[in-house]
């Protein structure tokens, strides 16, 4: 089940597309959705060895230059701040619409928060030094503007996109949700 959601999310990968244009080297990809499932249906160790799985499938594919691997790096803490929420609340509710009403607000609450921090103190300033990037905005503003929306946004649609999946597999007898 690792290898093969793994494999759905490597691929989910290349569908990336921007959804904010102040800052659209942030793309959106809808991969970490088989990663939301396996931590669904085995728990949260099952998630993040699929995100892992996902990350170097993509770096064997686009190399481990130190741009990808922030770009990696990126990819695996939000998967993380996805992961953990959604698997607090899958054991903590014990009907799957609760769940998956508080684990995507929750996720989407500690994916922005987390990756918004994460963009100013480390992503930001990392590709600044390494292109002699300046963005077009101060990077508070930019921060304000651009990437806490996107966040906000990444959060909601992947929620909203494993909610209409899990509706599916409550269907099928094989996953036993309630």
């Amino acid at each position: 089940m690792i290898a093969i959601l793994g494999a759905l999310a490597f691929l989910l990968m290349f569908l990336e597309f921007p959804v904010i244009p102040i800052v659209s080297y942030l793309k959106l990809d809808f991969s970490d959705v088989p990663v939301l499932i396996g931590t669904l249906l085995d728990g949260p160790v099952t998630g993040i060895m699929i995100a892992v799985v996902k990350c170097l499938l993509h770096g064997l594919v686009h190399g481990f230059a130190p741009v990808e691997f922030l770009g990696l790096g990126a990819d695996f803490c939000s998967s993380l701040a996805l992961i953990l929420p959604f698997a607090w609340s899958f054991r903590r509710f014990k009907t799957v619409k609760k769940a998956m009403w508080f684990g995507g607000v929750s996720a989407t609450i500690l994916l922005t928060v987390l990756m918004t921090i994460f963009n100013y103190y480390v992503l930001t300033p990392a590709y600044m030094s390494m292109f002699a990037w300046h963005p077009s905005l101060p990077i508070k503003e930019l921060m304000l503007v651009g990437v806490l929306p996107f966040n906000l946004l990444k959060g909601a649609l992947i929620s909203l996109v494993f909610a209409i999946v899990v509706v599916h597999l409550r269907h099928n007898k094989r996953f036993n949700l309630n």
